[in-house]
């Protein structure tokens, strides 16, 4: 005789992938989100606990997802890219010489300039912008000092931009690492 197929057997073993598939894909448009300076980064994390929270609740508290190690271990380098890109813009500037006053100026033109520059293209406008507020922020900010001219103002500007890209490469070389790292450990 044939057994007949019991179906919570079967969705008890297809939750996992499910789960996992879920998350990888709705994972990647969070890395979209970091690239464009949106919390990406912070969004991916929350993901990855509601995965935790809903494979738990469906399974009656038998399914982990992720262990409490690679969660601690990606909210730990969400963290150090947080403060990385935070801080490379005004240490961008820093190293051309601007002032505090310009260095605040480039990170708040970097995201400024990176939501206005979204609408013309979500990942290159968002870059393009953030790059470019970052040193427009600069140079407003130089030259609200006395003595600036606008020719001392553009070497912060310029190491304010070139700081901004290396803050954006590094902060999205993160969220695609904890991507990664997550949507492993979701199948394994």
């Amino acid at each position: 005789m044939i057994a007949a197929l019991d179906l919570s057997d079967l969705t008890a073993a297809a939750l996992p992938w499910v789960l996992g598939a879920a998350f990888a894909l709705v994972g990647l448009l969070c890395v979209v989100l970091t690239v464009i300076g949106l919390p990406g980064l912070w969004a991916l994390l929350l993901l990855a606990g509601a995965v935790e929270l809903a494979g738990r609740w469906l399974s009656d508290g038998t399914l982990l997802t992720f262990s409490g190690w690679t969660l601690g271990a990606a909210v730990a380098l969400a963290i150090g890219a947080e403060v990385y890109e935070f801080a490379a813009g005004a240490a961008g500037a820093r190293a051309a010489g601007a002032s505090r006053r310009g260095m605040a100026g480039a990170v708040v033109g970097g995201l400024v300039g990176a939501l206005l520059g979204a609408p013309f293209g979500l990942i290159l406008g968002a870059i393009v912008g953030g790059v470019l507020g970052s040193a427009l922020g600069a140079i407003v900010m130089e030259l609200s000092l006395p003595g600036r001219t606008l020719r001392s103002a553009l070497r912060p500007a310029q190491g304010a931009a070139e700081g901004r890209l290396r803050g954006i490469a590094g902060k999205l070389l993160a969220a695609a690492a904890i991507w990664i790292g997550l949507t492993i450990a979701a199948f394994v």
